[in-house]
């Protein structure tokens, strides 16, 4: 399982919070499991790696929608969308590992545990994969902007202030007395949703780079606006109710709202261009001839 979908797991199952959340989660991930095994057409659709992972995660989505709890959709369509199409049985096996062993770990009164250690870019990219299951339950953009502002004061406090540093990373320090040092220094003075990203940095592994780890933090926080944000491409204006479908199709799709930003281009001559980040879709019909006519060429 990658390291990126393990972040987006921890998130989850923190969202998750008490036992009745927990068993929930463990509940769908297990009917997903017993369906997987059930159906040799869903399982080869799901692993095949010709079909695009957007596409699988489209269709996983579509399965679960109202079968299961919305955290066990979204993790599970994670994990299609970013691990490996022919380890994903693999991949889901972990995953209701990690939640039944979070779950016992609640019931024997343990708290939080740190992950198991890992390197630099492994710890970076569960750092990623928690905060984008955080930033996709951030409805308002002022939110965003709010996080990213009390992400990067963080930093320069913690950057000015060795003595912070050291109370935060200190090794030998109890995980739980670290977080509650991090709870009497933030509590009501910035966002859950900061504390929550500041709380995983030292889970993860990246308390003693605790400035490095709050700077992506805040790079993560300002490609989230770009997210946010649908550039689109059509040759003629679209109407409200046009323009309320591509909304929210678009929010399906990438897991959180958008503004939509419009340009009208006749040269697109039919159909729509839209960017949102990194994330191109082009359905226009110049792009669609632009492919036939390379697709002749190629026949010469």
């Amino acid at each position: 399982m990658l390291e990126l979908v393990r972040g987006y797991a921890a998130a989850v199952l923190d969202e998750a919070g008490g036992r009745e959340g927990l068993d929930e989660v463990v509940d769908g991930l297990s009917q997903l499991r017993r369906l997987l095994v059930s159906s040799e057409p869903l399982r080869g659709a799901l692993t095949d790696s010709s079909i695009p992972a957007e596409a699988r995660s489209a269709l996983l989505t579509d399965l679960l929608g109202g079968r299961v709890a919305e955290a066990v959709a979204a993790l599970s369509s994670f994990a299609v969308r970013y691990d490996r199409a022919g380890e994903l049985p693999k991949s889901l096996e972990l995953l209701l590992e990690l939640a039944e062993t979070r779950r016992l770990e609640q019931e024997a009164g343990m708290g939080v545990v740190a992950e198991p250690p890992m390197g630099r870019a492994g710890s970076l990219e569960r750092l990623r994969g928690f905060a984008e299951r955080i930033f996709e339950k951030v409805f308002e953009q002022a939110a965003v902007d709010g996080i990213e502002d009390d992400l990067f004061r963080l930093a320069r406090l913690a950057e000015a202030q060795p003595e912070l540093r050291s109370a935060l990373s200190a090794p030998h320090a109890p995980l739980p007395a670290r977080l509650a040092v991090l709870g009497e220094l933030l509590g009501g003075k910035v966002r859950d949703e900061t504390v929550a990203l500041v709380g995983y940095v030292l889970r993860c592994g990246r308390a003693r780079d605790l400035v490095g780890a709050l700077d992506y933090l805040v790079e993560l926080a300002a490609a989230e606006r770009g997210r946010r944000v649908a550039h689109v491409r059509a040759a003629v204006e679209l109407d409200g109710d046009e323009r309320t479908r591509l909304a929210e199709a678009l929010r399906a799709r990438m897991r959180r709202p958008v503004e939509l930003r419009l340009v009208v281009d006749p040269t697109v001559l039919g159909g729509l261009g839209v960017a949102v980040g990194d994330t191109l879709i082009d359905g226009t019909v110049r792009h669609r001839l632009d492919q036939l006519r390379d697709s002749i060429l190629q026949l010469d």
